[in-house]
């Protein structure tokens, strides 16, 4: 009797959960879409998981592994959206999970000996391992994260590491109970792990609804007041970069920035990120869009050429920070200033 309201309000946060990030434009659209589809699997679970075991629905059963084997791509692809550039490799990426995602479907539907579970559990064991690899990026890798919403984000990744991991745990138990055990026993463990396996999600989506409703101020002093030594640093670092161009090239990582300044890169990231309440990224960026939109005021050259000559290799990337400073894309800019 517990199950059901408790899988079913699961579902109702989730759902909020879901429309609170569908409307927080801060996030690039393609990270956006896909944790929007991860959180609206589990409640689209919570849904199927109550008919399931309160009504003993047969196409609950049936649908309910359709749908889990695209939670786990969807929390990668979202996380992952974040510390990329979205560009061809990210695009090579989302196709080899949509490719993965459908085969495992196509199986299930196919009613082959092998239980459907086993599909589950090898998506989700594949994608776990991917998605904890994701913390081992630096700050700097996410790209599309204020410095202040970091700690949020890898909050919400080691978050999803543990759901997987329970769903994992789950999977194989269900697998192993499938070997050893009748029908009856396996719908009766199911219903038992079934229980934690809600309650951790009633507390994951308790406690994250709040944070994605949240919004965060994002002044400096998420992130500690700038110093005297972070001006000064900054100020050398705006005068490197007008003086040398050196954001130009596509290949500059705040290693090398760091070099020519004799500098630690902690105390280059700090000053950037203290001073400006973004990352290196976006400071390197802001140059490359100001160096851009010279050249399609100035210059005759493609919006290709423009992007490549700015230090960009991403025409999606590109077009993205474009928007993001100015709130145009490139040929809106460009057109606004042959009217003029």
């Amino acid at each position: 009797m517990v199950t059901l309201p408790l899988v079913w309000l699961v579902s109702a946060l989730a759902t909020i959960a879901a429309f609170a990030l569908a409307r927080d434009t801060r996030a690039p659209y393609p990270s956006r879409l896909f944790l929007c589809n991860f959180l609206l699997t589990l409640a689209t679970i919570g849904l199927l998981l109550g008919y399931r075991l309160s009504f003993d629905a047969l196409w609950a059963a049936r649908l309910q592994p359709l749908v889990a084997v695209m939670v786990a791509p969807s929390a990668y692809l979202g996380f992952s959206a974040l510390a990329q550039d979205l560009g061809s490799k990210w695009r090579k990426r989302l196709a080899l999970s949509g490719g993965l995602v459908a085969v495992a479907q196509l199986a299930i539907l196919a009613n082959l000996s092998i239980s459907a579970d086993m599909f589950v559990l090898g998506i989700n064991s594949l994608y776990l391992f991917l998605i904890a690899r994701l913390l081992r990026r630096k700050a700097d890798d996410f790209v599309h994260v204020a410095p202040h919403a970091l700690t949020i984000v890898r909050s919400a990744i080691k978050a999803t590491i543990a759901l997987l991991g329970m769903m994992v745990a789950t999977d194989l138990s269900i697998v192993a109970a499938s070997l050893f055990a009748g029908d009856a026993y396996i719908l009766t463990f199911l219903t038992g792990v079934s229980g934690v396996f809600t309650a951790f999600v009633f507390v994951v989506a308790l406690v994250g609804a709040p944070m994605l409703l949240r919004v965060p101020k994002g002044d400096a002093t998420k992130v500690g007041g700038p110093t005297d030594n972070d001006r000064a640093m900054l100020s050398a670092l705006d005068a490197l970069m007008n003086d040398t161009h050196i954001y130009t090239d596509s290949n500059l990582t705040l290693a090398r920035v760091a070099r020519r300044l004799s500098a630690p890169v902690r105390d280059v990231s700090n000053a950037i990120n203290r001073t400006t309440s973004g990352n290196f990224s976006r400071y390197i960026n802001g140059f490359r869009i100001r160096h851009a939109k010279v050249a399609l005021r100035e210059t005759e050259l493609s919006i290709t050429e423009v992007m490549f000559e700015a230090g960009f290799i991403s025409k999606s990337s590109f077009n993205t920070e474009f928007r993001r400073i100015t709130g145009q894309t490139p040929s809106q800019f460009r057109a606004e200033g042959a009217a003029t």
